[in-house]
């Protein structure tokens, strides 16, 4: 092998590996740990779930009873006649509204399927942060790739312009060669400062995501994506019926509905009232009353307004969580589709365009040290070669930002270790 040969391998193969251990490194886990502990979107769904809970249980409660004073007086104003006429008295009354029995239970059925649909929409925001920060992850991930990569090319081609340099010096190449390959090595300059650029944005995404001041510090990212796939499309669409936190909170709404609708029709039954009062006469006997009494549901046309506004209310729930269910199907098997094409491009990029490329790469640098082809066609082998790197790298990313979402639609918060 050739010294400039010996160079390229050392760049193209140990280069990378070396640069990835260096810097403090930020894990995935860490970053899910902060965002569910201190995103403030989590905070404040997690509040109103929690007041949520606490208005159910006052659905369920009696009406607070009323309590007061009262005199009966024979005479003007201005002559108290309590214990001197037999009529004249003075006492305490307490009444208390009881609703017909069954109504408060179903008040309080309906409440706690009110607020079970803010837990549920708490878990799709949770779920929904947890994608929303892998997905910058693997943007970040893609940031810090892309410039190593483009590092990397960079030191070959300032070999490969070392080369040139060393032709045009001895007669063997033209003048074209070397500044086509310093402007190759300025280009390579200009993408790796667009890609920091790339990084200091994803991380800013990251700390904010995670509740941190989006100009802090974060350290490289520590998990590679995963190239792997292999879910079956029947199994994740059935784990979305049974766990997507939008289903569950459209299944809510339908028994918030129904419980709803027997509400209204419990409004033509007659609520209580029940009271009770202790009198004092002075010298003659102390008095003490109790009566109940029956509302009528004297106007039951409005009662019937209510029935049929709960029931189109209940069919408009019914209709929307079917709605619900067919779109979470079509969004899963769209999602299922583009990580399966994800996963064949990258095995084909493993199997086949990588070593191509390189093996393209390592007979043009040879057949141009010996002069048998010209600076361009190495130069076009290293640039595809480059294409194919990145373009890898990004589908490896694209795949792995798919399944967060799928992950999401099926309502797990969890996901498997995409550590290589």
């Amino acid at each position: 092998m050739t010294k400039q040969g010996i160079i390229f391998f050392i760049l193209f193969f140990w280069l990378p590996l070396f640069a990835w251990s260096q810097d403090t490194a930020i894990t995935l886990r860490e970053l899910e740990q902060e965002a569910l502990a201190n995103n403030p979107e989590i905070r404040m769904v997690h509040a109103r779930t929690e007041a949520a809970g606490e208005t159910a249980t006052l659905a369920a409660a009696m009406p607070d009873p009323m309590i007061g004073a009262a005199i009966r007086n024979i005479g003007w104003f201005n002559n108290i006649t309590v214990g001197e006429e037999p009529m004249s008295q003075a006492g305490i009354m307490l009444t208390q509204e009881i609703p017909f029995p069954g109504k408060l239970a179903t008040m309080g059925r309906a409440a706690r399927h009110k607020a079970e649909q803010e837990g549920e929409m708490e878990r799709e925001t949770r779920l929904r942060v947890l994608s929303s920060i892998r997905a910058a992850y693997y943007d970040y991930y893609l940031a810090w790739r892309s410039a190593e990569i483009l590092e990397q090319n960079k030191e070959i081609m300032k070999n490969f312009q070392r080369v040139a340099e060393t032709r045009y010096a001895t007669g063997q190449g033209i003048q074209q060669d070397v500044i086509r390959a310093q402007l190759e090595v300025s280009m390579l300059i200009e993408k790796i400062a667009m890609e920091e650029q790339k990084k200091e944005s994803q991380r800013a995404t990251l700390n904010s995501l995670a509740g941190r001041d989006p100009a802090a510090s974060l350290g490289r990212p520590a998990d590679r994506p995963s190239a792997q796939f292999g879910r079956d499309y029947g199994e994740l669409t059935e784990q979305a019926r049974l766990h997507s936190p939008l289903i569950r909170a459209k299944e809510r709404m339908v028994q918030q509905g129904e419980q709803e609708l027997s509400l209204s029709r419990r409004e033509f039954l007659p609520d209580m009232v029940f009271s009770a009062g202790w009198f004092d006469r002075g010298d003659m006997t102390d008095m003490w009353e109790a009566s109940i009494m029956f509302k009528v549901p004297l106007y039951f046309w409005n009662k019937s307004t209510g029935v049929r506004a709960a029931k189109s209310a209940l069919w408009a729930a019914r209709y929307d969580h079917e709605a619900s269910k067919l779109m979470v199907a079509a969004k899963m098997k769209n999602l299922h589709t583009m990580a399966a094409t994800s996963e064949r491009l990258l095995r084909l990029y493993e199997a086949a365009i990588l070593p191509q490329a390189r093996l393209a790469i390592q007979s043009a640098m040879t057949s141009y040290q010996v002069g048998k082809v010209d600076f361009l066609a190495l130069l076009e082998s290293q640039t595809l070669l480059l294409r194919y790197q990145i373009a890898y790298e990004q589908e490896m990313v694209n795949l792995n930002k798919t399944v967060s979402m799928i992950v999401e639609i099926a309502g797990h918060e969890g996901i498997e270790s995409n550590e290589n």
